[in-house]
């Protein structure tokens, strides 16, 4: 049936199918654009200065101000790089198991969680402010090697 109720014949059909399928091309088409790589870049040094300087403002009450100022002002240019690198592609894509060939499964799921698992330590052995700065450092140098790996494999 049309959209009108009434019966439809296969050539109908057929072109209502072939319009979904063009649809979906397209829409997989826009979301497959690659943004630059500066984008990650910048996202890891964005965040890695910025969870560092909240780990340290308390460290350091003298400039405690200006280091949380500095925090905000990077986790802010953080957010607002995920934001445009989310949305240059058109289409935001969920995390898909089979994102390259020859990549494992895990490798999606389980590699996102490694900053945390580094920074725990660092908790236990030196606080907040250990975990800040490991947190920050690790997870900033992750988005930082996945850029660099993504632009050699490119």
């Amino acid at each position: 049936m049309d959209s009108t109720g009434d019966p439809m014949d296969a050539r109908q059909a057929r072109d209502a199918l072939a319009a979904a399928c063009a649809a979906q091309v397209a829409a997989r088409k826009a979301s497959e654009r690659h943004r630059p790589h500066g984008y990650a870049i910048g996202q890891g040094l964005t965040f890695a200065v910025g969870f560092i300087a909240l780990g340290t403002a308390d460290r350091v009450p003298r400039w405690g101000i200006w280091l949380m100022a500095a925090a905000v002002v990077s986790l802010t240019g953080f957010f607002v790089l995920m934001w445009l690198g989310a949305h240059h592609g058109g289409v935001t894509r969920w995390i898909r198991r089979d994102r390259e060939p020859g990549r494992p499964a895990w490798h999606a799921w389980v590699v996102p969680f490694i900053p945390l698992a580094i920074s725990i330590p660092a908790a236990i052995a030196y606080g907040t402010t250990g975990w800040l700065i490991a947190f920050g450092l690790t997870h900033g140098a992750d988005y930082i090697l996945r850029a660099t790996w993504q632009a050699g494999t490119a």
